[in-house]
């Protein structure tokens, strides 16, 4: 099951509170620990499970692999690693560096069918730039 709801925000300052006094290490580790949430949140996982998110990758594989605008950024992303395997690169989409575009764009594609010029330029653009 994929939630297309939920907002990503791990990737924000707006997860502090103006009166929070952290350190960089302190935001960067409570930034990944809300990644990880998220993640979850996102598959509709309860606990860290590789397994499930595997199974749940896959699922979702199979639900966008008929997604042009995808098929760019997953394809661009396993080479990086020299793989052709769609499922790796989709994987790494969800990786914390891409994430909070990825899912933007499979959630727009699974609730219309297609993915809008601005999110997958955002996305692609994060992929290719780096």
């Amino acid at each position: 099951m994929y939630n297309t709801e939920v907002v990503c925000t791990y990737n924000t300052e707006s997860i502090f509170l103006e009166i929070d006094e952290l350190t960089e290490h302190d935001k960067e580790f409570i930034m990944d620990a809300v990644y990880r949430q998220e993640l979850l949140n996102i598959f509709d996982i309860e606990d860290y499970d590789d397994m499930k998110i595997e199974i749940a990758m896959m699922n979702l594989y199979e639900n966008i692999k008929g997604c042009k605008e995808l098929e760019k950024s997953i394809k661009k992303i396993a080479g990086d690693l020299y793989s052709l395997d769609g499922i790796i690169g989709l994987m790494l989409l969800f990786s914390y560096d891409y994430m909070y575009l990825t899912h933007v764009c499979v959630s727009e594609f699974l609730k219309t069918g297609k993915v809008s010029e601005t999110n997958i330029f955002n996305l692609e653009k994060k992929i290719f730039c780096n």
